[in-house]
């Protein structure tokens, strides 16, 4: 399987405050490139869905070498970077026109089945979803221990916007709620440098949600969405900082 290229332009809505592409834009940016290559594959979402299945992002692991800023052109390439018989592998290189590179990721994805949502296992499926001889974007990414809650969280409900295609809390929406819990002043003065992602359990309307924050270190962070109902890690996330230029 080939390289999966998209030339793209930084757009007004992909921007914060000071002109730039933000996390979340890029990370959806990933995601739809991911969608569209799977197309290619004959393993996307129409596919699937016809056979009561539908892909979900499990894991993510990205390094922003530098952000893009508003109406600079981009090339996105992404592959398959093969499979364990559970996870589907995808690595991701996000370049300038000047083919300086901006981004590097890489990706974790499972298979569902729509009614039990089983693992629909990829063992028998290796060639389907080869490695791609110039696999080497970066580490895949790990495991990540979510962290102890603390005893008073502060909840609020999924809100409609928040919702995707399968009817469950949105992949990026889960990092928004973690920035803003962040607040303006952190965020005028830092950006993300590394970012890693597990999404453990499926958020869904009528869920109320909460965010925790324990720090590893001078810059590093570990986060956590909590439901409220089961005390439950729907999501943990670790975010390396970087101060903002």
């Amino acid at each position: 399987m080939e390289k999966y290229q998209e030339q793209l332009a930084v757009k007004s809505y992909h921007t914060n405050q000071y002109g730039k592409a933000s996390i979340g834009s890029l990370f959806n940016i990933l995601i739809e490139a991911a969608w569209a290559h799977a197309q290619v594959m004959d393993w996307g979402y129409d596919s699937l869905k016809s056979n009561n299945l539908f892909w979900v992002l499990s894991r993510m692991y990205f390094q922003v070498e530098k952000y893009p800023a508003w109406q600079d052109k981009l090339i996105l390439n992404t592959w398959s970077a093969g499979t364990d018989g559970m996870y589907a592998y995808r690595e991701y290189i996000v370049e300038n026109d000047r083919r300086e590179v901006l981004l590097r990721a890489s990706s974790a994805w499972l298979i569902l089945d729509m009614e039990t949502h089983r693992i629909f296992r990829l063992s028998d499926f290796r060639a389907t979803f080869p490695k791609y001889t110039e696999s080497n974007a970066c580490r895949n990414p790990k495991r990540i221990k979510p962290d102890a809650h603390p005893e008073a969280m502060n909840y609020s409900p999924v809100l409609f916007s928040e919702l995707d295609i399968n009817k469950h809390f949105n992949s990026v929406k889960y990092l928004e709620r973690v920035l803003d819990d962040y607040g303006i002043l952190f965020l005028n003065a830092f950006e993300p440098a590394e970012l890693e992602v597990n999404y453990l359990k499926e958020g869904q309307a009528g869920d109320q949600i909460a965010v925790t924050r324990t720090q590893n270190t001078d810059n590093e962070y570990l986060n956590c969405l909590v439901r409220q109902s089961d005390d439950a890690d729907l999501c943990v996330m670790r975010i390396v900082w970087r101060p903002r230029k």
